[in-house]
């Protein structure tokens, strides 16, 4: 625009003095109530006033889309609560790795890495000493085996241990799985906690209850067993043993059992007299629940492999498990 151009001059209708352009636009009417400019389509003040089938056609589109935006976040949720489980199973794989990779230099060729220590006595140790109140250096259980944090905690346990007579002639890496171990029970338990995981944190919590007292009952039962008895025995494991969960009969809580859908009927047999010894004894009665009744059998799929030698004897022939020679 060229800066010389001057701007039109408007003049007032009855002294002919100049006028600012809003002057000049309030005299000859062109302003609304609004303050906006008369015959302006942009301006707010010319908006139409929507009829009734215009309102509703907007409510009905914000309908839909919140349709829309919840069935989008239910599917957001299932496919996160999946990510979630893939994550869990990564976790395990990537922890088995740790393992292997923080085995001490030359020990490997000296002697194979042992995975899991089953001494009760030096897990039951490394977990007082974990917890003792004057323990100030701890799992993190947000954090791998390997990282540097948790590597130092395990290197204080280890030396710690090592001040015990009877761990003192305990191989390096029986300690270190030990503390693995623990390591894993602490990470798995803050995992549970999650809200999101509730529902397998109790399913887990089942399993583990319902699997330590079939074995509670395998090791009963082999007690009472007689010579003539040991053949057919012979080779059982926990999963053929009944699950006991809890209940209630008229006010007495004790365990309802539901026995194992697939163990053979001799099998059973001889498990219904090995329980009728156990159950006359005084010992027995004092130390474990009453068996209140038995229940529908048990839903427990039978063990994907067994014993070929056991199997005939100890499995129905229509669930016979996977044979191993």
């Amino acid at each position: 625009m060229d800066v010389s151009e001057k701007r039109p001059r408007h003049l007032c209708e009855d002294c002919q003095h100049d006028l600012c352009q809003s002057e000049y636009f309030e005299q000859n009417g062109l302003h609304g109530s609004d303050g906006s400019r008369n015959g302006d389509s942009n301006s707010p003040g010319s908006d139409v006033e929507d009829s009734p089938a215009d309102i509703d056609t907007v409510l009905s589109a914000i309908s839909g889309l919140s349709r829309q935006i919840t069935h989008f976040s239910e599917s957001l949720y299932q496919k996160l609560d999946s990510m979630d489980e893939r994550f869990v199973s990564l976790e395990e794989r990537i922890s088995g790795l740790e393992e292997k990779r923080q085995s001490e230099p030359g020990t490997a060729e000296t002697h194979p890495r042992k995975r899991r220590s089953h001494n009760a006595k030096l897990a039951e140790a490394v977990r007082r000493l974990h917890n003792a109140e004057t323990n100030n250096s701890r799992y993190d259980p947000q954090q791998g085996m390997s990282s540097a944090h948790n590597h130092a905690v395990t290197t204080s346990l280890v030396q710690s241990l090592r001040t015990y007579p009877d761990f003192q002639r305990v191989e390096s890496g029986v300690l270190i799985s030990s503390c693995k171990t623990y390591f894993e029970t602490i990470r798995r338990n803050f995992r549970y906690q999650q809200p999101h995981l509730a529902h397998k944190a109790a399913s887990q919590k089942n399993s583990s209850k319902s699997r330590a007292r079939r074995k509670r009952l395998l090791l009963a039962r082999q007690s009472v067993l007689k010579a003539e008895e040991l053949e057919l025995w012979r080779g059982v494991t926990t999963e053929l043993m009944s699950d006991e969960e809890d209940g209630e009969l008229d006010g007495t809580f004790g365990w309802i059992v539901r026995r194992p859908s697939f163990r053979s009927e001799e099998l059973g047999d001889l498990c219904t007299a090995l329980q009728s010894r156990l159950d006359s004894t005084r010992k027995f009665n004092a130390t474990y629940h009453q068996r209140l009744r038995f229940g529908p059998d048990s839903d427990r799929p039978p063990p994907s492999n067994y014993s070929a030698d056991a199997a005939k004897r100890h499995f129905k022939p229509e669930a016979l498990p996977v044979i191993l020679e």
